[in-house]
């Protein structure tokens, strides 16, 4: 029987706690996680997760203690810095991936690609970036050049239960960047900057509605890809109705987009943490302007993880994506090393790993309006 094959996952928060038990779960792996944070840190030992600490020597000398012999580091903990970790794990001969939606860290990272060799640097492997990209790249493969789609996300609490109708469910530095950082998108097929929280629309999935409008970071590197090739590429945030309204007047009416440090503080003490969740995936098609709309739809619910433990929707959509990705990029079944980007590997590709059956996307519809 071969040797389990060793993976480092730094931070110990609910994504990397959640990477870290799925890799664990299965005999071909040894998932190995580690973080500064010692109070998350003893957490993740509590539940029964193999850890390391750092040392305190330093992060560039830990992190070179840390990933001695390991075939592959994700990133989970956006305190640290994408582009150190990718550089530090090329030298030690370790295939590099990400959960982040930072554009520039993924461009920082894309730049060390060069002197990857046979190594993998594959960054905005979570849920979007990551999942969702690779979904709405096999549609986009099929599109042509009049072509409109916009991809629908919403990560929300299963139920809501205040005005804003969400929860600490993510990460509020990820939630601000999506929304006050320009919308990279195609319009014509040229590609377009958006501003964030506009082009506003209500949709009912599910028998529920929601409102949808712009926000950053998601499909950037499809946008790109697709220039010239498609008519349209968007992608809209879903949230419960009239979350927009409150995040517009924290934002603008009292002037937190420039004091971005207020509204954390704010948000991360009053939204509550749950595990309670949903994740839905909508993507809009049309062949045409003119073309009748075809929708592919997908949900996620809250379920117990491989110990029963309760898991949130959009930590197993995260895990799953990011160690289907690290199971093919181990095991050496993608089509080339070097700097993978989001979208890169599709569906098809991803349904080899066994972790990718969590997301299946054979388990969404699609529906001609």
């Amino acid at each position: 029987m071969s040797a389990a094959t060793p993976v480092l996952v730094l931070g110990a928060g609910r994504m990397g706690r959640r990477i870290a038990r799925m890799l664990g779960a299965d005999a071909r792996f040894s998932a190995t996680i580690s973080s500064r944070d010692a109070d998350a840190l003893a957490l993740a030992a509590a539940s029964g997760l193999h850890t390391a600490a750092f040392a305190g020597a330093g992060l560039r000398d830990d992190l070179y203690t840390l990933l001695a012999g390991v075939r592959a580091v994700i990133l989970t903990d956006a305190a640290m810095a994408p582009a150190e970790v990718a550089r530090l794990a090329l030298e030690r001969g370790c295939n590099y991936l990400d959960i982040f939606e930072d554009t520039g860290a993924a461009a920082q990272v894309a730049a060390l690609a060069g002197g990857a060799g046979d190594l993998c640097l594959a960054p905005g492997c979570g849920l979007a970036p990551g999942y969702v990209t690779a979904l709405a790249a096999e549609l986009l493969a099929q599109a042509g050049p009049q072509s409109e789609t916009t991809v629908f996300v919403g990560v929300l609490p299963a139920k809501r239960e205040n005005r804003l109708g969400y929860a600490n469910i993510w990460g509020i530095d990820g939630l601000l960047d999506e929304y006050t950082n320009p919308c990279l998108a195609l319009q014509g097929g040229a590609l377009t900057e958006l501003a964030p929280l506009t082009q506003t629309e209500t949709l009912r999935l599910g028998g529920t509605e929601f409102e949808a409008f712009t926000t950053a970071g998601s499909l950037d590197a499809l946008a790109r890809r697709h220039a010239g090739k498609v008519g349209g590429l968007v992608f809209k945030t879903l949230r419960y109705p009239g979350h927009l309204d409150y995040m517009q007047f924290l934002l603008q009416d009292l002037g937190l987009a420039a004091r971005l440090y207020q509204l954390r503080a704010l948000l991360t003490t009053a939204l509550p943490e749950t595990a309670d969740d949903r994740v839905l995936i909508a993507i809009r098609q049309r062949a045409t302007p003119d073309a009748p709309e075809v929708w592919t739809r997908q949900e996620l619910r809250a379920a117990a993880d491989e110990a029963g433990a309760p898991a949130s929707a959009a930590a197993t959509a995260t895990a799953a994506h990011a160690c289907a990705m690290i199971d093919l990029i181990c095991s050496g079944s993608l089509p080339r090393a070097g700097l993978i980007s989001p979208g890169d590997i599709g569906p098809a590709l991803l349904r080899q790993s066994r972790f990718f059956a969590a997301l299946d996307p054979a388990r969404a519809t699609a529906v001609p309006i």
